[in-house]
């Protein structure tokens, strides 16, 4: 660890003694995207804990504030989320992308936030992808750079990640998530003017011959009778530098590990076979393409569903 990592000094008194452990030799600075100063005056005062979230805390504390962000059609049921945070404490995960859940308690051990997230290890890539699945901060800590804070956490664990499976010196060029673009429901938009302050680009698909550009996004239905949905690929770029363009090959590699993610995490085949194949339909002569989100247009995410 760097003497001068401000960032881990503000926040060690804070984290639970397994996160600690988890994160021990990271220079947390490199994955801040805010200053130590506005971390200390904004968020530091308002927090009492940190920590890695396992079964039981999700179950009793966070799961509650996770089904009150979030439409139900967005939710993943809490009791698969509780079982795969069993086995991925108990060791049970190692074959599989990771899974894991970093919290935010205030001083009263009130849940204020969490992230909620997937580590992609793209070894052919030699590349790290956190795919960031859900964020969420209750309505009275907003404001406070808790969001970030929890960004920088992400990245965090998921370097921890792949050192412990061998990996010396993880290339994190991005983070992945998804979002709804410039139109829709209040809500909707509010999210995606965060991601859009973040800097955080869409990666789409362009057309080589007329050069339409469209959503590379399909999410399968969450439960069975539900249908595919397209939203919006956003990169997240890693505050350290890892920078690197995601050209057709990472790209393909990125989608795949997600489908193969939602297999690992037990979601229908049926509808993971069906979102892969409307994926790979939009794929036919197209490139892989970034672009500012506020710049996506309705043209390229409506009505690409069969």
């Amino acid at each position: 660890m760097d003497a001068g990592d401000s960032i881990r000094a503000l926040l060690a008194p804070l984290l639970t003694l397994p996160l600690l452990d988890h994160i021990d030799g990271l220079e947390l600075s490199t994955l801040s995207r805010v200053s130590p100063s506005r971390i200390a005056q904004s968020a530091v005062p308002n927090i009492g804990q940190i920590e890695l979230v396992d079964s039981d805390a999700f179950r009793d504390d966070y799961s509650p504030l996770y089904i009150a962000e979030f439409e139900g059609h967005e939710l993943e049921p809490p009791a698969a989320i509780i079982d795969r945070l069993r086995d991925e404490f108990a060791g049970k995960r190692r074959n599989v992308s990771p899974y894991r859940i970093v919290g935010i308690r205030d001083r009263n051990g009130a849940a204020i936030g969490a992230a909620q997230f997937s580590i992609f290890l793209l070894r052919a890539e030699d590349v790290v992808v956190p795919y960031l699945q859900y964020i969420y901060v209750r309505p009275q800590n907003r404001g406070q750079m808790m969001s970030e804070l929890l960004h920088t956490l992400v990245l965090a664990v998921s370097e921890a990640d792949a050192r412990s499976r061998g990996w010396a010196l993880p290339r994190m060029p991005f983070t992945l998530c998804e979002s709804q673009p410039w139109f829709g429901k209040k809500d909707k938009v509010d999210r995606a003017m965060i991601h859009s302050r973040s800097g955080s680009q869409a990666l789409l698909l362009r057309r080589k011959g007329d050069g339409k550009v469209l959503s590379a996004h399909v999410q399968p239905g969450l439960a069975p009778e539900d249908p595919p949905t397209t939203l919006i690929w956003l990169l997240r770029a890693c505050p350290r530098g890892d920078h690197m363009q995601c050209d057709d090959r990472l790209g393909r590699a990125v989608i795949a590990a997600f489908y193969r993610s939602l297999r690992d995490e037990g979601f229908p085949e049926r509808n993971i076979a069906l979102a892969e194949r409307m994926v790979e339909a939009r794929y036919k002569d197209c490139e892989f393409w970034t672009m500012p989100l506020s710049a996506v247009t309705a043209d390229m995410v409506v009505g690409l569903e069969p």
